[in-house]
């Protein structure tokens, strides 16, 4: 039951990567064929594109981690017996959460401030950018407690 839940919220944060991604892709490529070809400019463009390139890199960071398909140094952990394979990855896990914690903490901090200047271009807070730290940092902690609570379940049996 909560491991079909877990496997819905990665989807949801997946599908919403690939949808910011997408969007800043698109608003690009407009940006680029408006200029060269039209000798329009959207002034706006430039920090549309900086809160949604914000967006897809903390969200699919988030995705990352979860799948485990991000960078790892995993030589040594691959030559390790199961049990002691099992406990670090729980000491990992627990740092991991550490370094969440501060993440969320000092992203609400920044997004505070970010709330009080606008982007240059358009009157709308580039706090709503910076938004994206501590809401995927929570995506985070949430699914490392997950990661954790299957560590503990199998390192139990």
């Amino acid at each position: 039951m909560i491991d079909r839940l877990f496997t819905k919220l990665l989807k949801g944060v997946q599908i919403s990567a690939g949808i910011f991604f997408t969007l800043l892709f698109a608003v690009n490529i407009l940006r680029i064929l408006l200029r060269n070809f039209f000798g329009i400019t959207w002034f706006w463009i430039p920090g549309f594109s900086r809160l949604v390139f914000i967006w897809t890199v903390f969200l699919a960071t988030t995705a990352l981690y979860v799948t485990d398909d991000h960078l790892i140094m995993d030589f040594f952990i691959n030559k390790m017996q199961p049990g002691r394979k099992r406990k670090l990855q729980i000491v990992i896990n627990f740092v991991f959460l550490v370094f969440v914690m501060a993440l969320i903490t000092y992203g609400f901090m920044v997004f505070q401030v970010r709330m009080r200047v606008p982007y240059t271009s358009w009157n709308f807070p580039t706090g709503y950018a910076y938004l994206a730290v501590p809401v995927c940092g929570i995506l985070m902690l949430v699914f490392c407690l997950n990661k954790l609570r299957g560590l503990f379940l199998e390192f139990n049996k």
